[in-house]
């Protein structure tokens, strides 16, 4: 039997951690792959949430907010999933965005909270080139080139490199030197005279956290995110006295597949609604629908934006000299040939924090070609399918799951299951038995009692097409279906499977954000060289396991 937690129980185990005096004080700190880009790049990013009151990794918020800012406002954003304080992922650059600088801000729920919290805290500045378009943001072209910040060296990480040549294998030796584990990113890169702009690294944060002054206070109303992001929504659409109606309604956000990811809410009588999530990846069509409304009731529910839209404060303009012209037009071209050719093989999926809502261990599969396939749903149930049964309530029939009893016999609650079409709740039975069965792969039966919050089901049954996506399905008025960005996948950028059809100008070359080294250990590393020649720099970040900041760097020559 699968249970969740009703939700004041799961608000009361939330908040007791900060039942105490002092409230747990979260600061992020993101390292990307490098500090200059050209619009459409990909910005790899590995985090660091730390407790400010310890400089230790908090492992309280699962989900970190990550804003990129130009001096005219937010231009993209992600969200990073967390777990022991560490998080990892990646965005896109819009091709876009003008040339200039631009800050990167991170962030917990939790840590923005706080009273007087400064975002800017471990803020990052990028620079970003559009190599398709003119369209400048702040800039100053110089004569006189700005020269390059050398990566300071410091704590007990040492990488060196043997030299390579163009389209072979360079390979790393990572060390650790001293007497803590280390976690910390890793990041090869080419370095083509294009100065990083002036920013801050991780002992500037950890500075920065320890040089924090006392709390002042907290927002209470903030709930924090323990398990996962908390998807706030309201219903839009209808005036206070339609709120009344629908109030104590239950509403319903689910994505596509198994029902990993379902969750369901009463919805409150201003029309808000929470859902307590374990974190949703990547971008997913996210239906949305509030149950047993009246025909006259037109409304529906929407998502609100969970970025805070914070202040980035001054951005310096970005140092612009001619020189760089032909470094540029690489960047580039590889850019454009990245996108177009290899982008799926050269990234390496990361493990991800499970979360599974219904037991697979519990399950009865039905392979429906294994069977004599019928043209009318109702025919399965009453031929092979033991476990469901069709029961009249109110002229409208309703969709059992049989369950079992102490002594091991067989009964149908008198209530019905919660029915679903590739995941997503069918809340009305009878659009399923008019659903075409044979567009169904298969079907999955949960037995027994589950709750999605505080919402009780006798049985639950996932009913799986062949597409995944629901095909021919026509849902009610109420139900929007809209584009959610979930935490992003976390990926390491190994670039193990590039291939060979056409010219290699990768910049860069190796990314790894979640890498640990215990005390005295060493790794070896390959790294595929591009077909160029030239200098590149392996750089790493990271905290130990007290909270000491560590930076490492070497020279990779391909020639």
């Amino acid at each position: 039997m699968k249970r969740f937690l009703p939700l004041y129980l799961l608000l009361s185990l939330t908040f007791l951690p900060l039942a105490g005096a002092e409230r747990i004080r979260e600061r992020v700190y993101v390292s990307t792959d490098r500090e200059v880009y050209v619009a459409g790049d990909a910005v790899w990013m590995s985090a660091w949430c730390v407790d400010a009151s310890t400089g230790r990794l908090s492992s309280f918020s699962k989900t970190a907010y990550v804003e990129i800012h130009s001096p005219e406002g937010m231009v993209q954003t992600a969200k990073l999933a967390l777990d022991g304080g560490r998080g990892a992922g990646q965005l896109t650059l819009p091709s876009t965005l003008p040339t200039g600088n631009y800050r990167l801000l991170a962030y917990t729920k939790l840590g923005a909270s706080e009273e007087g919290f400064d975002p800017l805290t471990g803020a990052r500045t990028l620079s970003v080139f559009n190599t398709l378009s003119t369209e400048r943001s702040n800039v100053q072209v110089v004569e006189q080139a700005p020269q390059p910040d050398r990566l300071p060296v410091s704590g007990s990480l040492t990488i060196s490199a043997r030299e390579a040549s163009p389209s072979g294998t360079a390979r790393l030796v990572v060390e650790n030197t001293g007497s803590e584990r280390i976690s910390f990113s890793l990041g090869v890169r080419h370095e083509d005279g294009i100065p990083a702009p002036a920013g801050k690294r991780i002992g500037d944060f950890v500075r920065e956290v320890q040089a924090l002054p006392a709390a002042r206070g907290f927002d209470r109303s903030v709930v924090p995110e323990y398990e996962g992001e908390i998807i706030q929504a309201r219903v839009s659409g209808i005036d206070d006295a339609g709120l009344q109606a629908i109030g104590d309604k239950y509403a319903f956000i689910s994505s596509p597949g198994s029902g990993d990811y379902l969750y369901t809410e009463i919805i409150a009588p201003d029309g808000s609604a929470s859902f307590f999530t374990s974190n949703i990846y990547g971008h997913q069509d996210m239906f949305l629908e509030i149950e047993n409304l009246e025909r006259d009731q037109v409304c529906h529910l929407e998502i609100l934006s969970p970025f805070l839209n914070l202040p980035a404060g001054d951005i310096p303009a970005l140092m612009m000299n001619r020189s760089w012209a032909q470094a540029l037009e690489l960047r580039g071209l590889g850019m454009q040939l990245e996108k177009n050719f290899d982008a799926d093989t050269l990234y390496t999926a990361l493990p991800v924090r499970q979360h599974k809502v219904f037991d697979e261990r519990a399950r009865t599969r039905y392979i429906l070609d294994d069977y004599t396939r019928f043209p009318i749903m109702e025919e399965l149930f009453i031929e092979f399918i033991p476990e469901l049964r069709i029961r009249r309530v109110d002229g409208r029939r309703e969709l059992q799951v049989r369950a079992e009893d102490q002594q091991g016999g067989f009964y149908f609650p008198s209530s019905s299951a919660l029915v679903l079409l590739d995941g997503i709740p069918v809340l009305d039975h009878e659009k399923l038995f008019a659903y075409d069965p044979l567009l169904v792969h298969h079907i999955d039966i949960y037995s027994n009692a589950y709750f999605l919050g505080i919402r009780g089901f006798n049985g639950v049954v996932n009913f799986v097409t062949y597409k995944g996506t629901l095909p021919g399905m026509q849902f009610e008025d109420n139900v929007r279906i809209v584009d959610f960005q979930g935490c992003s996948l976390p990926l390491a950028y190994t670039c193990a499977g590039v291939g060979r059809d056409y010219p290699d100008y990768r910049q860069t070359l190796y990314w790894h954000p979640l890498l640990t080294l215990a005390p005295g250990e060493r790794m070896e590393l390959e790294c595929k060289t591009p077909a160029y020649s030239g200098r590149f720099e392996a750089v790493a970040e990271g905290l130990t396991e007290t909270g000491e900041p560590v930076s490492a760097g070497a020279t990779l020559d391909v020639r």
